[in-house]
């Protein structure tokens, strides 16, 4: 729905139409799901990536990893759980990794942590390997992204170490950077899935996700960072993603009074300068916890790229650092869009401080949120990002179609969580709503923040229902959303 939310008052029996027509269920459950799939796909369909000469170039850095996953409820038994549930930054024993593990799934919410006890993590892999339904597969941020980016059409570079081995889940045509040793030791990330109420002891979850436990040696270092600016300059991309920082929290980094840490976040910093400014540049926000790294990212990283993408849980988190100094650990899984949209606004306006503050030559001019149940993209006007209705459109899409694990879109195995209508914030002068229509899904208007007019989407996602994959779905959500919005 184009323009301007709608004033509530001259609308109420607009809304009763509305809801008799479109919210009612018939046999076959929410009737709304057809046109919503329909008019997603035809968004989809309508607006292509460039091909040939207009065949857009992205470069990711940094790192990869095998990725173990392994059903949480399997490996774990709630009968080992001793106390209540409790948050750790990073976590040392059994018994602190139980307790971290189940204070992330009673909220259904993602986290990342790193295991400092590495005696007991390779026990921990062990044991995985011996379930039945473990399985590999490639991870980390960037390869994720990367593949997402070449399967919709981009010419890529990837800047990660990793072994033949690993390399081979890659397709050919990606140019890989990073390493020229042949024995790397890939790092490993075990992925505890769990389903939508699924139980654990007392607790359940309620939705599906996943707790990434890792216990790297090579990607909190970024030691792909250095090849992949020897291959920028011939490379020439029109996207640079910068991704996989927080694998540097809470790793163990400083030595004899020396913050390598902050030297290696610098060279990041160095390298996103040495793009030229038609290079568009992204960071890929992820689950963090260290507030002394996440305060260096509002320093070297935020005031330098040109868009910011992140689930619910990082928007929150990112949100309280830059107002308030403080990390969020856990937050609502799946926040009101008016909610969820009032905290991109302050982000927005707070990164863009940070812009000035530093003196940049960027200005923030994206940010995309992706939550359960719909994608949120702001754009500045007149900026190098395009197509912001169909990006949203296109994210939502790879959202259901990676989570169920087919490009299939069955009605049968879809649900929205929007509801019939959404207010675009929570102020109590608002006055102002968006009646969600299923033949028009994607809902966009025109803001003014921070003296630019925006554009704000807001795009319902078909939820799987039946999930296979959590993992990586940010990732490829994230990508997805940039692919239609860069055009040479």
């Amino acid at each position: 729905m184009a323009g301007a939310p709608v004033k509530l008052g001259s609308i109420l029996s607009f809304c009763i139409v509305l809801y008799a027509v479109f919210y009612r269920k018939d046999n076959f459950g929410d009737v709304r799901l057809s046109p919503v799939k329909q008019h997603l796909l035809d968004l989809e369909r309508e607006n292509k990536v460039g091909a040939g000469v207009n065949q857009p170039r992205v470069a990711l850095g940094y790192g990869a990893c095998h990725d173990l996953f392994v059903n949480a409820t399997s490996l774990l038994n709630a009968k080992d759980l001793k106390g209540s549930p409790e948050h750790f930054n990073e976590i040392s024993s059994k018994e602190e990794f139980l307790k971290s593990f189940t204070y992330f799934f009673k909220h259904g919410a993602a986290a990342e942590r790193f295991m400092s006890n590495s005696k007991l993590y390779d026990e921990l892999v062990e044991e995985s390997l011996k379930l039945p339904d473990s399985r590999w597969a490639i991870g980390g941020n960037a390869p994720l992204m990367a593949k997402r980016f070449y399967i919709e059409g981009w010419k890529v570079l990837l800047g990660a170490k990793m072994s033949n081995k690993l390399k081979k889940l890659i397709p050919n045509d990606i140019q890989i950077v990073g390493s020229e040793d042949t024995e790397v030791r890939d790092d490993v990330h075990m992925i505890l899935e769990y389903k939508t109420d699924e139980t654990f002891g007392p607790y359940k979850s309620p939705r599906a996700n996943r707790y990434i436990m890792h216990n790297d040696e090579n990607n909190p270092l970024l030691t792909s960072l250095e090849m992949l600016g020897e291959h920028l300059p011939k490379f020439n991309p029109n996207l640079l993603v910068i991704s996989g920082l927080q694998m540097m929290d809470n790793f163990p980094f400083k030595q004899d009074g020396r913050d390598l840490r902050a030297e290696r976040l610098d060279l990041v910093k160095k390298q996103i300068l040495s793009q030229p400014l038609n290079t568009l540049s992204h960071f890929e926000m992820a689950s963090y916890v260290d507030l002394e790294l996440l305060l260096h990212l509002t320093t070297k990283i935020l005031p330098y790229v040109d868009s910011v993408g992140m689930n619910e849980q990082e928007l929150s988190n990112l949100n309280s650092v830059l107002e308030h100094g403080e990390v969020i650990v856990v937050a609502d899984s799946n926040p009101r869009v008016a909610t969820a949209l009032d905290q991109l606004r302050k982000t927005f306006q707070l990164i863009r401080q940070k812009n000035k503050e530093h003196g940049s030559k960027r200005k923030l001019t994206r940010i995309h949120v992706h939550t359960l149940a719909y994608q949120a993209i702001l754009t500045v006007k007149g900026s190098e990002w395009k197509r912001t209705k169909a990006a949203a459109a296109k994210a939502s899409l790879t959202a259901h179609r990676y989570v169920c694990n087919s490009q299939n879109i069955e009605l049968d195995k879809c649900k929205l969580l929007l509801d019939d209508s959404f207010s675009t914030t929570t102020e109590d002068n608002n006055n102002s709503r968006v009646f969600f229509e299923p033949t028009k899904p994607v809902a966009c208007w025109d803001e003014v923040l921070d003296n630019d007019e925006v554009e704000i989407c807001v795009a319902p996602v078909l939820i799987c229902t039946e999930a296979q994959l959590t993992a990586g779905a940010g990732d490829n959500i994230s990508a997805a959303g940039l692919v239609l919005q860069v055009e040479k």
